[in-house]
Order: structure tokens, then sequence, then C-alpha cells
């Protein structure tokens, strides 16, 4: 049996790893992504073709092809990475210092179970929305998804910022979250902006970015 307590800083170098195994789950699903835009399957048949014309052998054509992929697949596990970094370097290089100082609306749980951390929550003050209080990484290991941890997370958190007079929550997901985004309509938040997320990459594949809110005054409906 799991349970939901305030970050210690024992608990740093397992936070970190919970959200970096999760933010890589989802390379293959925007691998896939990146090979529907219409630059990718330009840039495969024109590999295919020009190989074909140089070289004359479907062999050559196939593992020319392959490799297109693969420069395809490491661009995107590149992109990821970064993606990886930039949560690491930012509110998770110093979770205290970010989430936990004294008398702030701010916090962050883990929860645990034998002794091992497999779920993680945050909230603090939303930097692209000031006045909101953003909901932040939210994540759950593998194997102990499907139990309604994640859900438990995020009410501890909504509870709090609720009992701290904070009307609104707001919280950014990814459009490969699929799974996230039932739990966060079960929880009371509702969609209220997309775009694609703001970078180079994300724009070459369309990756999109969703923006949800919710009203803590609803917070104990669920």
């Amino acid at each position: 049996m799991y349970q939901i307590r305030e970050y210690r800083d024992a608990d740093y170098t397992a936070v970190r790893m919970i959200y970096s195994t999760g933010f890589r789950e989802h390379v293959g699903t925007v691998y896939l992504q990146a090979l529907k835009q219409p630059w990718a399957q330009a840039l495969l048949c024109g590999a295919f073709l020009l190989i074909q014309v140089f070289f004359g052998s479907f062999l050559t054509c196939i593992m020319g092809v392959g490799g297109v992929l693969l420069i395809i697949r490491m661009s995107v596990q590149y992109f990821f990475e970064q993606g990886i970094q930039l949560g690491l370097n930012e509110d998770l290089s110093d979770i205290r210092s970010s989430y936990m100082q004294t008398g702030s609306k701010s916090s962050f749980w883990v929860a645990e179970e034998k002794g091992s951390i497999v779920g993680t929550v945050g909230i603090l003050p939303c930097v692209e929305e000031p006045g909101a209080w953003e909901l932040k990484r939210i994540s759950v290991k593998r194997e102990f998804r499907g139990r309604g941890l994640a859900k438990a997370l995020c009410k501890t958190a909504l509870d709090f910022v609720a009992r701290h007079n904070v009307r609104r929550v707001v919280l950014f997901t990814s459009m490969v979250q699929t799974d996230a985004h039932k739990l966060y309509n079960t929880i009371g938040f509702k969609k209220e902006e997309e775009f694609v997320w703001p970078s180079l990459p994300g724009r070459l594949i369309k990756f999109m970015v969703f923006k949800y809110s919710h009203g803590t005054g609803d917070v104990m409906s669920f």
C-alpha cells in the first residue's frame, strides 16, 4: 500500500529518475508523429529515388531509406533529451528551493511504497500566467499505474492550494500523454488552449502542447 507524503531531500535522485524515465516512454510515439509529416515523407521518397538513379540497386535504396529513418529517430531522441534536461535544470534542479519554501503556496509530494518512490507531483505559482498556480511533474512508475495513484497525487496538490485560497490551477501536457488527458478530465480540468511547442523541432513535427485549467472551488467534487 502506498502513502503520499511531502518531499524529502533523500528523494532527490529518485524523483529525477521517475521524471526522466516517464518522459522517455513517449519517444516512439513522437517518432511516428515525425514520420507523418510531409517533409519526412518527401525526404524518404527523395532518398529512395536518388539512390535508385545513382546506384540502380533496390537493396541499396532500402539501406539508404533505413539510414534516413535512423537519422530521424536520432533527431527525435535528441529533441526528447533536450526536453528532459530542461526540466532537470529548472525546478527539478533544486526541488526544495523550487517548491518547499516556508510559508509559500507551493509544495512537492511523492508516493512511496515499501520504501521506494513510485510517483510524484508538485504545485507552484505559474510563470506563464501570473495569479494562477501550476500542477507539475505528475508521474507514476509504469508498474504502479492503474491503481488511482496519479489521481490521489493530484487531489493532494489541489486540496493543498484550495486550503491556501488559490482559485485557479493550470497544467501543461503534450499530445502524446493521452492517458493523462483522461485523468485530467476526470478530476475537473478543462482543456482551454493548444499550441505547437515553441522550438524548431517542435514546429517541424507539429508537437502539440495542451493547457488545462481547474477552478479549485470544485476540488472536492471528484
